[in-house]
Order: C-alpha cells, then sequence, then structure tokens
C-alpha cells in the first residue's frame, strides 16, 4: 500500500524496465533543492501550469513529514496507515480533477503549516475509521461500475471454506507481477481506475521506474494501463487458482 504523491519529473538515473518483478526502496530524488524555497515558492509552483508535482510530493513528505507524522498519532500508534492517509491528503488536495483547487483556496492569512495541519486533520479524522475499522474501502476488482455493488469484507462469522478461498486467492494475487498485484489490490480497497493510475504513477516516481513497451515508446501509468493490467491481472489470478486445484 505504501505509494507517494504523483510528480512529474525528469530523474538523473532511471530504471529503464518492461516488467518489474522485485523493486528495492530508495529514498526520493527531487529535480530541485526545494529546501532553499519558502512555503509559498513552493505552492506558487505547484499551482502554476504545468504544476509541479514533485513540489508538492516535496512539502507532504519532507518539508511537513514530522508535522503530519505527529498529527496521524494523534489518531493512532499503527504506522501501517500512515502512507495511505498521506495518499488521500495528496489526492485531496491534488483534486481528482488535477485542478488543485483545494490548495489554491488557501489564501495566506496564516502560516501554510497550519493550513495544512487543520486540512490533514479532517481528512485523516473521516478517513481512518474507515481504513482501521473496514481494512480499507470496499472490495472489487471489477471495471469501475457505480452501478454494481461492491462486495463486503464481513467481519466474522465465515465458513472455514470461505476463508480458505480467501487466503488461496491472496496467494494467487502474490504471484501476479508488481503492476498487476498493485492495481489488483488498490481495486480490492476501493480504488477507481483513475485513482490506481494516480497512485501507481506515484509509485513509479517513487521507485524511479521508467516503463517502456515492445515499442520502444514510454508507458504512462493512465486509466487505459491500469484498465489493460486489471484484464491481465484476472485472467491470470483464473488461470493460477485453476492451477492450484
Amino acid at each position: 500500500m505504501n505509494v507517494f504523491p504523483i510528480f512529474f519529473c525528469t530523474f538523473t538515473a532511471k530504471l529503464r524496465i518492461v516488467e518489474p518483478e522485485t523493486e528495492a526502496p530508495m529514498e526520493f530524488q527531487y529535480r530541485l533543492d526545494y529546501s532553499k524555497l519558502s512555503d509559498k515558492q513552493i505552492v506558487e509552483r505547484v499551482l502554476a501550469e504545468p504544476h509541479d508535482e514533485e513540489a508538492a510530493a516535496y512539502l507532504l513528505h519532507d518539508r511537513y513529514a514530522p508535522l503530519l507524522k505527529s498529527l496521524y498519532g494523534f489518531f493512532t500508534q499503527d504506522d501501517f496507515w500512515f502512507d495511505d492517509c498521506i495518499n488521500e491528503l495528496f489526492i485531496h488536495i491534488k483534486g481528482k480533477d488535477g485542478s488543485w483547487h483545494t490548495l489554491a483556496s488557501f489564501e495566506w492569512r496564516s502560516t501554510f503549516g497550519y493550513w495544512l495541519k487543520r486540512v490533514a486533520y479532517s481528512k485523516f479524522k473521516k478517513l481512518l475509521p474507515e481504513l482501521i475499522e473496514n481494512g480499507g474501502r470496499n472490495v472489487s476488482i471489477d471495471k469501475d461500475n457505480p452501478q454494481k455493488p461492491k462486495l463486503q469484507v464481513s467481519d466474522g462469522g465465515e465458513s472455514f471454506e470461505r476463508v480458505l478461498r480467501k487466503v488461496l486467492y491472496l496467494e494467487a494475487v502474490n504471484k501476479l507481477n508488481d503492476d498487476e498485484r498493485f492495481v489488483i489490490m488498490k481495486r480490492m480497497e476501493g480504488y477507481n481506475s483513475r485513482e490506481i493510475a494516480m497512485l501507481l504513477d506515484m509509485r513509479w516516481k517513487k521507485y524511479n521506474i521508467v516503463k517502456f513497451n515492445h515499442d520502444g515508446e514510454l508507458v504512462v501509468a493512465d486509466v487505459a494501463y491500469v484498465d489493460s493490467k486489471a484484464q491481465k491481472a484476472r485472467k491470470h489470478l483464473k488461470e493460477i487458482m485453476i492451477n492450484n486445484k
């Protein structure tokens, strides 16, 4: 689940791969030294076209990481959901339409840190009970369909056979390649294709991953890519489950 906010930039060292099987964690490598910029200068870079999302990532993951971590600790001492909260906070500030409307509404009548703390507090307060009590969002691995109800995670009382099927299914998920597994897991958490595309792009940036198709063209983590991976993942899961019988 540990993924990080989207930012589009050119890194000095990138990993050229088609389908990664393993990835080693590494630190963010920012294109600019944002530590030399004020909060206002960074926010201006984020709001100005074409939107410096790397700068926004710096604010959440570096400059204000201690503040957000402290605020998160007010709700729970379990770090398991922290990255999910930061990802949701990033998406909230950016807006699903990418307009950065929430950030643009800040009028500098207080410090940026104070404003961010208030926004994060409201987001964490609403989000954490859902994550902790329900294990995340509702479960579905189907393509986005608002008319189709999503499967609900049971809170107990399941038969041994049903529990076993879930365990076998998760084992099958773990056998998928990285992107297929990531997409399916996010589907199970209730994210739609657009949100998954955003989160997958964050993940690629975190690990400095650049992908090319077999024609040598750059692969973009967009909705089409996510839907393609979801379709392939469902096919592979079916094959794995059949072979495991």
